[in-house]
């Protein structure tokens, strides 16, 4: 037992034990989040079950896939379905586990890579007929965990710490950046691992210019064909990091390594393709640019990755500068009478007299020599770090000119692949600001652990979706009970797909839209049951209002005409909306007791929610 003991506290292992019981602090942490804060989820969320576990079904709503030439299909829409579509469709059902080529259907028509999903349905395929956010969580748990051990190996390879290396994982893992990339269900926190392990291998790659190349190949291979199979956005990273090691090889006139690192990358890249056939088509169709202004949407992702990381804008502000203010005239106030106390002694002289030469040291700088000793360190820089800077930069440039940040939600998604990225980044910066000082490796952790802390003091969590209204025991509500789901336009029958959140357990579920109920009234009185029926009814998110009438603001109801095939709109005022909505539902031959139960959200949507029976 001694020696068990001795072992841990060697210093062989005491480093890995503290990184463990970090990562650990951490989990702990965003286990905290999950359990007290996240009182909704995101629409992908359930799709990434969907997606992995349905079996040869993307979507409940497959109107989107199986729409051919204008060709509209009811497949779950418009009639009563068992709850057990609304199961099975984020469950693995027994004699349908490990069946990965259900997942690569999915995924071709979903058009994301499918190494995730694959994951996921793996982990789900251990319990059947079982839904439960644990799982995705337990595979973003893992993901952190590998991502935060690389991390440590990456920053220990650029600080040349150890030390220093544990408090860039500090700095990453107590962030709301870490805490949103591993509560949302999705493949961004895997995408994250695999591009730390990237950026990893190719600080050894670096590191071991004189090594067997072969060996050095074979893992990024493996890293990048995973990268690929997980999301496009991998691709880009891969690319600019490809080109500028390439660069280097030419420029260093080593024109093997250059062959063969660059035909290690281009097959990597074509063997997802072979792995995932529907890879280059999906990956082209995703193609497209927004008509916003580029550089205010750069700004944008600049502002999303310094609010996640670093205290310095919104609510980090709110805290960093009073607090920094505090400290300074605390330290001062305290520190007068100590130094009046102790004027006598030498250690007091001495500080005064440094104090007093300042002014004189200032004057005596050779200013001309600033630029070229800056510029002397800017050269020692270890090349990784401009790689990772041009990643960095690179996915914020794409991301400016394919997504609109300034209108769409949670768009801060697809700069999760650098979230990591970005936080060892500041940590570099912050080194190379105080790389002169004579105790540069104490100041730099003086100023990261503030940092930290005053991150976490302003933790401020984006995915956790506790802004909204819910009632609370919805599912226990609905249990065994009938559901009419009614979305407020046609557009939005797509929401049925985030059902499995609120409604798992229902026994029958009819999907329509305001404006479209009335064509299937027969079908909504079809039902024959003696057990509770409600009603989720979402409201229209918009109002409008008429020049001649502006003081009576009004809804757009669409209503699609099953023989036209088209679209049109129809004008109904608020102060109208129960009368002509709400009251087609208290008049069905289904409706026994009509009883308002309150609001609900559901992704952003309001929804009134009624008892008919």
């Amino acid at each position: 037992m001694k020696d068990k003991i001795l072992k841990i506290t060697d210093k062989k292992y005491f480093m890995p034990v503290l990184l463990a019981l970090l990562i650990i602090l951490q989990l702990a942490n965003i286990t905290r989040i999950i359990v007290n804060e996240k009182k909704s989820c995101h629409s992908d969320e359930i799709f990434s079950y969907g997606l992995a576990n349905s079996f040869y079904e993307p979507y409940l709503d497959t109107d989107r896939v199986r729409s051919v030439l204008g060709e509209k299909h009811e497949h779950n829409l418009n009639h009563w379905i068992s709850g057990d579509v609304i199961r099975n469709y984020v469950t693995v059902q027994k004699g349908e586990q490990f069946r990965y080529d259900s997942v690569w259907y999915n995924q071709s028509m979903d058009r994301h890579p499918p190494l995730y999903y694959a994951v996921l349905h793996t982990v789900c395929s251990f319990f059947p007929d079982t839904f439960s956010f644990i799982f995705g969580y337990a595979v973003n748990f893992i993901c952190f965990i590998v991502t935060q051990i690389f991390l440590y190996k990456l920053s220990k390879n650029l600080l040349k710490s150890k030390y220093l290396a544990l408090i860039v994982c500090i700095f990453w893992g107590f962030s709301s950046a870490a805490a949103d990339l591993t509560i949302f269900i999705r493949m961004y926190c895997m995408l994250s691992m695999w591009t730390v392990i990237f950026f990893y291998l190719h600080s050894k790659l670096i590191a071991a210019d004189d090594k067997p190349l072969f060996k050095q190949l074979i893992p990024i291979i493996i890293i990048t064909i995973c990268g690929a199979l997980t999301q496009y956005l991998f691709l880009f990273v891969a690319f600019v990091t490809a080109v500028m090691f390439c660069i280097r090889y030419l420029c260093k006139r080593k024109f093997k390594v250059f062959l063969a690192y660059g035909f290690s990358l281009l097959g990597s890249v074509a063997a997802a393709a072979v792995i995932y056939p529907a890879y280059i088509p999906n990956m082209l169709s995703e193609t497209g640019h927004t008509q916003t202004p580029f550089f205010k949407q750069f700004y944008l992702c600049i502002r999303y990755l310094l609010d996640a990381l670093f205290p310095v804008t919104e609510a980090g502000l709110i805290f960093w500068i009073p607090t920094l203010t505090s400290i300074a005239v605390s330290v001062i106030i305290l520190s007068l009478p100590v130094l009046y106390l102790f004027r006598d002694k030498s250690f007091v002289k001495n500080l005064v007299k440094k104090i007093k030469s300042f002014p004189a040291k200032i004057k005596n700088i050779n200013f001309g020599n600033i630029l070229p000793s800056i510029w002397g360190r800017i050269k020692n820089i270890n090349f990784i770090s401009w790689v990772i800077l041009t990643g960095i930069v690179t996915i914020m440039a794409l991301t400016s000119y394919t997504v609109v940040f300034m209108t769409m939600l949670y768009v801060d998604r697809y700069l999760f692949i650098i979230y990591p990225l970005a936080a060892l980044f500041i940590a570099l910066t912050v080194y190379f600001i105080f790389s002169w000082a004579k105790y540069k490796k104490q100041i730099f952790a003086v100023i990261m652990i503030f940092i930290t802390f005053i991150r976490f003091s302003a933790f401020i969590t984006h995915y956790t979706f506790s802004n909204g209204v819910y009632i609370e025991n919805i599912r226990d509500m609905t249990n065994n009970a009938e559901c009419i789901f009614t979305a407020a336009e046609y557009s939005e029958m797509w929401m049925m797909d985030y059902l499995p959140a609120d409604i798992y357990d229902a026994d029958k579920v009819f999907v329509t839209y305001i404006g479209g109920q009335e064509d299937y009234k027969e079908r909504l009185e079809s039902l024959e049951t003696d057990k509770p029926v409600y009603l989720l009814l979402n409201i229209p998110a918009y109002s409008y209002f008429d020049d001649d009438n502006p003081l009576e603001p009004f809804y757009y109801i669409d209503h699609y005409d099953t023989k036209t095939k088209k679209l049109t709109d129809t004008k109904i005022y608020e102060k109208d909306f129960d009368d002509k909505i709400v009251s087609f539902y208290k008049n069905l031959s289904i409706t026994k007791n009509f009883e308002y139960i309150g609001i609900h959200e559901m992704f952003g949507r309001t929804y009134k929610v009624y008892r008919l029976a």
